[in-house]
């Protein structure tokens, strides 16, 4: 008997293409459209999914998410904007709705395995899937997937982990279907202003503007405005260019520094998660990635019983709270954790 696989149809060039690819293995498929906001863009990209399955010959089901994103994603990411935070909204809805909802949903019309369209493979090795990075690493979205449940990963197929985006884009043109450039925007942020997006829905108050020594410089217009490493939009002329250091939503002060002081050794993180259920020890050697287009660097992690301290091999440029840092052991991905708080000077842990 097949197995019944549910691809995640989102509209686009790779979610197609990896609904193309399962067809030609031994699977029964369906399609699943995640229905995530009521935008126009939205609606014309579930019109787009639509005519995507009608041409592939499979039965889709668009499930309508709006409320569940809005309170599981949205508000999440305005909340932190507000609390002088950074989020990544994608690790989030990775979790909690493209594998956690969705899965479930494909689940419950008969489906035994999830696929999509990200860049990252999985392997079965001593009885569990591991993550891995794409084989294109100019792709490879598995820094997004670190915080998916290790038991949703023993259900999902990932089609394009080991293909590159040009192979993927030129299947995609062969047979007619849109090729547009992957987008690097929020997808519910559709204007590319978050700040402007985040101050519409939650309340901000001016502040003062300080250097890293606590001189008041000038006025900010609100935290939700900026991000640790910023430059431009701080309404300042000091010769020096001055680049937003700390967001100190406690005393609703930005504070702003030289590029030197943008660097920290070290980070503290919290919420951490692990594709094995639990850290593979106390501390450990590891390649550590600060943001998604970062290269990374070595580190040093010791664990406590809710915290994370990484030592980077080298300092990294503008660590903001907020925002994740994932693990990995080569091409697997171990885990990773939420940025508390960045440290410009390492200190010694024993």
């Amino acid at each position: 008997m097949r197995q019944r696989v549910a691809v995640a149809l989102s509209g686009g060039a790779d979610s197609a293409v990896a609904a193309m690819v399962l067809r030609r293995g031994p699977y029964e498929l369906c399609a699943l459209h995640l229905l995530l906001t009521d935008t126009p863009a939205s609606l014309a990209q579930s019109e787009q999914a639509q005519v995507l399955a009608r041409r592939l010959g499979i039965e889709l089901h668009v499930v309508d998410l709006v409320q569940e994103f809005s309170s599981r994603v949205v508000a999440p990411f305005c909340s932190e904007y507000s609390s002088g935070r950074t989020p990544n909204p994608c690790v989030v809805c990775n979790r909690s709705i493209k594998f956690g909802v969705t899965l479930r949903e494909s689940l419950s019309r008969g489906a035994d395995r999830l696929a999509t369209g990200h860049y990252a493979r999985l392997e079965r090795c001593s009885g569990r899937n591991l993550l891995l990075r794409a084989l294109d690493r100019q792709a490879d979205q598995s820094y997004f997937l670190y915080a998916v449940d290790g038991p949703a990963l023993e259900r999902v197929l990932l089609p394009l982990g080991a293909m590159t985006r040009k192979e993927v884009h030129s299947i995609a043109s062969d047979e007619g279907l849109p090729t547009g450039k992957p987008s690097k925007d929020i997808c519910f942020v559709h204007d590319r202003s978050y700040h402007r997006f985040v101050a519409a829905r939650v309340s901000s108050t001016p502040g003062d503007i300080i250097d890293t020594g606590g001189r008041v410089l000038g006025q900010h217009r609100g935290l939700p405005f900026y991000t640790v490493g910023q430059r431009r939009g701080l309404g300042m002329a000091l010769g020096e260019p001055q680049y937003v250091v700390q967001l100190d939503a406690r005393l609703n002060r930005l504070v702003v520094g030289t590029e030197d002081e943008l660097y920290s050794e070290a980070a503290t993180l919290r919420n951490l998660s692990w594709l094995a259920g639990a850290p593979p020890d106390n501390a450990l050697d590891v390649h550590a990635k600060v943001r998604f287009r970062s290269k990374g660097t070595t580190a040093h992690v010791t664990l406590t019983s809710r915290e994370a301290y990484v030592r980077f091999g080298e300092p990294q440029r503008a660590i903001a709270p907020g925002q994740s840092i994932v693990f990995y052991d080569g091409d697997v991905v171990l885990g990773g954790g939420i940025i508390h708080e960045a440290h410009r000077e390492a200190r010694r842990v024993r």
